[in-house]
């Protein structure tokens, strides 16, 4: 991974998330651009004096130039590419539109940490943008402070698209040099022998640790397995909205308390 694309919306939530992209794009040695996507607001443009629009768009450019500037001031030492104030209407699909074009290997987005629907615990604009970039996107929590990664856990289904996912994870990791742990959560009240859901010797994948968890609902088995193994970073693998949809309803995000500190690294078709 060589470039990381970072939208901001100079937040506090983006701000924590931004120190967590520059320590990362470091250990990564990649680059990050920074962009915020700004518009203007809703106006009656009927009777306005010829080029007002124009005057306003360009004060809001070196508005946000500024802003930007002032946003990466603190870490005069990262690895900063472009910081670039970008005009657009629909926020998220102009993201969306960034990483396609600049092909971007990973996008970093600070997330608001509430525990309550999806949109307040992960935010309209990165759920889109996990789902539609074309990359892997890394939500960092607003409570996730920057801290070397040595354990991943990547929660599996043992889906056979799978596998470019793992793939990646596994370079990202190499980079990192953390161990991975996959883990699939079995919900079924009696849990039988592992045999009975995966063959490890047809796994295609090499794993540092491999664990099934019984546990009454997925969420809970994976933030007990995160408490247990200490796991610095949760992948996922989303195939299909309605996977999605699952995951992340808002019992999900109510129920993990690891949210509030846990990077959640997404992977998608």
């Amino acid at each position: 991974m060589k470039k990381i694309l970072f939208p901001t919306d100079f937040s506090t939530a983006a701000a924590n998330a931004f120190r967590y992209a520059v320590e990362l794009a470091k250990a990564m040695e990649a680059q990050v651009d920074v962009v915020n996507v700004y518009n203007l607001p809703v106006i009656d443009a009927t009777n306005l004096p010829a080029g007002y629009v124009e005057q306003m768009l360009e004060e809001k450019n070196a508005l946000v130039k500024g802003k930007l500037e002032a946003f990466i001031a603190e870490h005069g030492d990262a690895p900063i590419g472009k910081v670039t104030p970008i005009y657009g209407v629909f926020i998220p699909e102009e993201i969306r539109d960034i990483v396609r074009g600049g092909s971007y290997d990973l996008v970093v987005m600070g997330t608001r940490g509430e525990h309550s629907a999806m949109e307040k615990a992960i935010g309209s604009i990165t759920t889109f943008t996990m789902m539609n970039a074309g990359c892997p996107v890394l939500a960092v929590p607003e409570g996730a402070a920057w801290q070397d990664i040595d354990y991943i856990a990547f929660a599996t289904d043992f889906l056979p698209h799978e596998q470019q996912a793992v793939t990646h994870l596994m370079e990202f990791a190499q980079k990192v040099e953390a161990e991975v742990y996959f883990v699939h959560v079995e919900t079924k009240p009696n849990l039988g022998s592992m045999q009975d859901y995966v063959t490890l010797t047809n796994y295609p994948y090499k794993f540092t640790d491999f664990a099934i968890v019984n546990s009454p609902t997925v969420q809970e088995g994976i933030d007990d397995f995160i408490k247990e193994k200490h796991i610095d970073l949760l992948a996922l693998y989303i195939p299909k909205r309605r996977l999605w949809e699952r995951l992340f309803h808002s019992s999900f995000t109510k129920k993990m308390a690891f949210h509030a500190k846990t990077p959640l690294l997404v992977f998608h078709e």
